[in-house]
Order: structure tokens, then C-alpha cells, then sequence
């Protein structure tokens, strides 16, 4: 019973607070400028025939580019997406967000009965979730990362063919779901392997119809609108783990090769030992840290920490030290980084130091971000398994 009343006190103030924070962010989101980055443009002009990455790549303006929606995610992104094709533009991103919003409450309640969080736990993450700026952003800027993130998380909530093959989903931002498909390889799971990628296959085949293009031409299209776009500095100009190897000269002729050969071993390096803990939320809270070290990504991508926020509330009495440390890192990134690094950058130009000054500036603050997340991912690991070896012995 007393549970029961904080419960409610609680609910009844987050709520308050939440509803009156988020009047800004809904005026935002379906203002001229909102949901920019939510691909309906290029989904219209698949159903109406017109291949959108031909297009965008030779800019022939068959496929106009509406705000800043660039169209280089994987071809069944569009598929998908083709019931928003049929509403126009304010019902369309007005659609998106409910959605998106319920998506979101989605994740966080199946992800915490699973992991049989108490209701005050459960409200306590929904609160973080809901409130912090990541979230907003994603809302406002119309992103598709809850999305994928909703695909990414079924196999660690449902274990069965149909979670499986609609897991692949997550591939079709294919620099957030390659870290599902490695996960998958080095687990030796073949079969679900297979599975998961039906959804990329289907799509590919089904976009590559409906636009009339040639299948071998249409399989490379998304990577190389990507590859045109970066020329252009979209999300591939961001800092990775091992962005740093586009700056050596004499590796110029072969830096894109030496990066995907570290990264695809620094992954393999940590997903064998990910694969070997006993906790699929863990498994999925340490997968997305990887994700967020290994590839270029935009801070609304920090939304991928939130089956670690999850983990980290389900397991905060174990061992408080590591967790208050978890705790803090993860709303430093749900919330906090975005601020400070807009601040920092306005403090920067305002005290007038030269480009160079503020461009290592900003290397160095990214590469300490870098290195918080994979201390959290070695740190966790090593208490798993500590854990894992005290209750074995």
C-alpha cells in the first residue's frame, strides 16, 4: 500500500513536469522547420516510381530534397514507410511522432518487465527517457533511431522466428544495425542470421520493382548516395573510434579499407565477449555502446542508450559505486552532452581562438566521450563476470 502511494505521487509529478516541458518540444516538432529529417520525401517519390537515390545522386530534381531528408538509409526503409507517403506533409509528421512517442514507451515497458523492474523503476526510467534532450531531439528532428531501436531490441525481449526476422529492420540504418548482424555472425547463429536479413532482401527486391532498376544496381545505390553525401558533410564526417586514420596522409589511398578491417575487429574483439554473458539486457546494453564507439553517428544516436539505463536502475543495489558511475554517464549522454557541447562551442568562438585550437578542441572532448564508453562496456563487463564466477563457484 505504501508502495502504492508513492507510485502515484510520483507519477502525478513526473507527469506534471513532463507534460509542461513538453509543450515546446511538440510546438517544435510540427513547426515549419520540425521533423526534417523524417524520409518522406524520397518514400513519395519511390511509390511514385522514381528511383530517389539516382536521383539525389545525379541531383536531375525528378526527386526533389525536401529539408534534409537525404535518403540514404537501406531501400526498405521506404517500403515501410509508404503509408506516410499517402498523408500529406503536417498529417505525415504529426503521424510520426505518435508514433514515435509510443514506440518509445514500447521499448521501455517491455524491456522492463522483462527484466521484472518494479513499477517505481519502471516510472523512474520512463521519466529519464522521456525527459532528457536526446529524446526530444529525435522528436523534433523527426529521426528514425527509435525506430531502429525498437527492431534491435526484439530478439533480446522475444526469442522466436518472428522477432528474428523483424530484428533485420534495425539493418536498414545500416551503421546502427551492422552491430545486430555481427552479434548474430560471431554468436554462430546462422539460421538467425539468415532470418533477420529477409526484411533487407524484401526490401531491396520490392524497391528495386516498384522504381523499375536492376537489382545489381539498386544493391550498392544507398552506400554510394552515403558515400556522395559525406563529400557533402553529412553523418560519415562525424568522429569515430577510428575516424583519426582519414587524417594520415601516406594511408589516404587506403584509409576507408583500414578503418573497416580495425572496426570489424575491434567489434568481433568485444562481441565474443558480450556474446558470453548470461543477460540478454546486458547483451543489448553493451551492443549499443559499441555501436555508438565504432561508427559515425549524430547525438540523437545516444537514444541507443537506453536499454543500459534500463540495466543499469534493474541492478543499481548490487554494487552502488558502479552504478551511480552508470547512472551518471548515461544521463550525461541522454542530457547533459548535448549542452555542454553547444556551450563549449559557443565558448569557443566568443573568446575568438584560432580554427585549430577549436578543432582539437573538439577532437579531444569526442575522444574522452569515446573512451567513457568503452570504460562502461570493459568496466560492466568485468563486474558481469565476477558476478558470473562468484555464483558458479
Amino acid at each position: 500500500m505504501k508502495n502504492k502511494k508513492y507510485f502515484e505521487i510520483l507519477f502525478l509529478f513526473f507527469f506534471i513536469i513532463l507534460i509542461h516541458s513538453y509543450l515546446p518540444t511538440i510546438k517544435e516538432t510540427l513547426s515549419n522547420i520540425g521533423s526534417a529529417d523524417f524520409n518522406w520525401q524520397p518514400t513519395k517519390c519511390v511509390f511514385e516510381g522514381i528511383n530517389h537515390y539516382s536521383s539525389y545522386l545525379i541531383r536531375d530534381s525528378k526527386c526533389l530534397i525536401f529539408m534534409s531528408q537525404l535518403g540514404e538509409y537501406a531501400q526498405g526503409m521506404y517500403i515501410i514507410l509508404y503509408p506516410f507517403s499517402l498523408l500529406d506533409w503536417e498529417m505525415a509528421k504529426t503521424s510520426w511522432l505518435i508514433i514515435n512517442i509510443l514506440l518509445l514507451l514500447f521499448i521501455v515497458y517491455f524491456l522492463s518487465k522483462k527484466n521484472e523492474l518494479d513499477p517505481i523503476e519502471i516510472l523512474f526510467v520512463l521519466f529519464v527517457t522521456f525527459y532528457t534532450i536526446v529524446t526530444r531531439v529525435n522528436f523534433i528532428m523527426g529521426q528514425h533511431t527509435i525506430l531502429i531501436l525498437t527492431f534491435l531490441s526484439l530478439p533480446f525481449i522475444w526469442k522466436n522466428k518472428v522477432t528474428y526476422i523483424f530484428s533485420g529492420v534495425s539493418y536498414f540504418k545500416y551503421h546502427i544495425g551492422y552491430g545486430l548482424f555481427l552479434f548474430f555472425l560471431v554468436s554462430k547463429k546462422y539460421k538467425t542470421l539468415f532470418l533477420s536479413l529477409l526484411p533487407c532482401i524484401v526490401g531491396w527486391l520490392t524497391y528495386s520493382f516498384i522504381t523499375d532498376t536492376g537489382l545489381i544496381e539498386n544493391l550498392f545505390q544507398p552506400f554510394n548516395l552515403a558515400l556522395h553525401n559525406a563529400e557533402e558533410g553529412n553523418v560519415a564526417n562525424n568522429l569515430f573510434l577510428f575516424s583519426f586514420i582519414k587524417k594520415i596522409p601516406f594511408l589516404s589511398n587506403f584509409n576507408y579499407l583500414i578503418i573497416l578491417v580495425l572496426t570489424l575487429l575491434f567489434n568481433v574483439f568485444f562481441l565474443i565477449k558480450i556474446k558470453q554473458t548470461s543477460s540478454d539486457l546486458l547483451k543489448l546494453s553493451l551492443l549499443g555502446l559499441l555501436i555508438l564507439i565504432s561508427t559515425p553517428h549524430w547525438g540523437h544516436d545516444n537514444i541507443l542508450l537506453i536499454p543500459f539505463l534500463i540495466y543499469t536502475v534493474k541492478n543499481y543495489n548490487q554494487k552502488k559505486n558502479l552504478f551511480r558511475f552508470n547512472l551518471f554517464f548515461t544521463i550525461y549522454f541522454l542530457h547533459l552532452y548535448k549542452g555542454i557541447q553547444d556551450y563549449s562551442a559557443k565558448f569557443l568562438k566568443l573568446i575568438e581562438l584560432n580554427n585549430n585550437i577549436i578543432e582539437l578542441s573538439y577532437l579531444l572532448f569526442s575522444y574522452l566521450n569515446l573512451a567513457i564508453l568503452i570504460f562502461l562496456i570493459i568496466i560492466n563487463l568485468n563486474f558481469h563476470n565476477k558476478v558470473k564466477k562468484y555464483n558458479n563457484g
